[in-house]
């Protein structure tokens, strides 16, 4: 299972940056401006775009990551196998560049 971490995460951050962006475009509600209204329209249009964007990712990663659980649940000396082989081409990488910057 998937918990939420206790620290303020890049979501919480960018939930914050909208809602900011938000109000500070509520506080030019009164100017008068034809460009200024289209420009604070389509701002208002990014922003929600960008909620929906942030709340699709955010889901898909739930989505992801409870599938990746379930597989390696399923299925754990597989998981463990591919987890060594990724380390030893890792480490072997890391050794070589080392012994080549020599």
């Amino acid at each position: 299972m998937i918990d939420k971490p206790d620290s303020p995460s890049l979501t919480d951050d960018i939930r914050q940056l909208l809602a900011e962006a938000e109000e500070a475009l509520g506080g030019t509600a009164g100017d008068g401006s034809e460009k200024f209204d289209e420009l604070r329209d389509r701002i208002r249009s990014t922003i929600d775009d960008g909620r929906s964007s942030l709340e699709r990712i955010r889901f898909e990663t739930v989505r992801r990551a409870k599938q990746a659980d379930k597989v390696v649940r399923d299925n754990p000396y597989y998981a463990i196998g591919i987890a060594a082989g990724v380390g030893a081409i890792v480490g072997a990488l890391v050794a070589n560049r080392c012994s080549s910057s020599r």
